[in-house]
């Protein structure tokens, strides 16, 4: 794939990115408290203004009943409270990246981001592809902790987007890969490696990563056509220790139509953000179960949203999605709505 078709799915999914590094003079240093989430009253709509934040991923942070939001214009990621006040969280970077898919790892204290070069990929030029890291973060204080390229393990890919994270019960930290079509590992010991290599008949790159507590892992695979629309999709399950074992789920029912992010909920069912089929830009929620261990899906629920790419749960499952206008990356105010189906 040519670098202006890598740019143009790069739009097709919401993930365009421009460089900032200066601060809105109206963002808000505020703070919370915890709060138990009986008590908390969740929003229908999360208002922010005054920043060019440019959101892709989100995370819900039980531990203080905020949001977490990422940042495609390669600014420090942002909590967010629940009345729409925000302050800048993450600090101690050595250099800038854009960020994508954001994972919380509650058991050791981690903020776990895929972090990108979105100039590059904007650039226009072939001979620049961009490059990959994995970015870990102290989760309490959002101080930076350390960086670890992943795009190296990768040299003959045609570009790189580190995308999405998860990780398993160990420890072991999973980052796909959208451009380069893998998933890296990231072990213990923090030595990364290339996990799984996207060889299934679905050609198409790693977008959209969960963890299931039995051992496996749920990719998304999604690319995008000329005309915008999600294109060659489906979701595999990878089991964490035996990858020659990985499957395609097959559908039971219609309404799949790709992911770009998904979550994996605590009753074992998935909730990601999909296209509509009809129009760049048009996206509904939707919720996936299965009763065959991940063999197998069907499309239990759907509700249209406006333009967004992922969804963060909170703890008494409430579905929260970015409303966004990506063809406007510095656009200053920016929508985290409650989606029920």
């Amino acid at each position: 794939m040519n670098k202006v078709l890598l740019i143009t799915a790069m739009l097709s999914l919401a993930l365009t990115s421009c460089k900032t590094n200066s601060k809105s003079t109206n963002e808000k240093e505020t703070s919370t408290t915890s709060v138990e989430k009986e008590t908390t009253i969740f929003p229908n709509v999360v208002q922010l203004k005054g920043i060019a934040q440019n959101p892709e991923g989100i995370e819900f942070d039980k531990n203080d009943n905020t949001f977490l939001l990422s940042s495609l214009n390669a600014g420090p990621i942002i909590k967010v409270n629940l009345d729409g006040t925000f302050k800048s969280f993450t600090s101690g970077e050595k250099f800038p990246l854009s960020s994508a898919g954001l994972e919380i790892d509650y058991k050791r204290n981690r903020l776990l981001v895929a972090g990108f070069n979105g100039m590059e990929l904007m650039d226009k030029d072939p001979n620049t592809k961009g490059v990959s890291f994995l970015r870990i973060y102290n989760l309490r204080t959002g101080v930076f902790e350390k960086d670890i390229n992943l795009s190296s393990l990768v040299p003959d890919a045609p570009a790189y987007m580190a995308n999405d994270v998860a990780v398993d019960n160990e420890g072991n930290i999973y980052v796909t890969d959208w451009y380069a079509r893998v998933v890296y590992k990231v072990d213990t010991e923090d030595r990364p490696s290339v996990f799984w290599k996207n060889d299934t008949e679905i050609n198409s790159g790693a977008n959209g990563i969960d963890f299931h507590p039995d051992n496996y892992l749920l990719v998304s695979l999604v690319s995008v056509n000329e005309k915008g629309l999600y294109d060659n999709y489906g979701l595999v399950k990878i089991p964490v220790n035996d990858t020659k074992s990985t499957n395609v789920i097959s559908f039971k029912n219609k309404g799949f139509t790709g992911f770009d992010g998904m979550v994996l909920k605590e009753n074992g069912n998935v909730v990601g953000v999909t296209n509509n089929g009809t129009a760049p830009g048009g996206n509904s929620l939707i919720e996936l179960s299965s009763d065959d261990n991940w063999k197998s899906a069907k499309l239990i629920s759907s509700k249209s949203i406006p333009a967004s790419t992922t969804v963060a749960i909170t703890p008494n499952n409430k579905n929260y999605v970015i409303n966004q206008d990506f063809s406007k990356p510095m656009k200053e105010d920016w929508t985290i709505e409650q989606v029920k189906f």
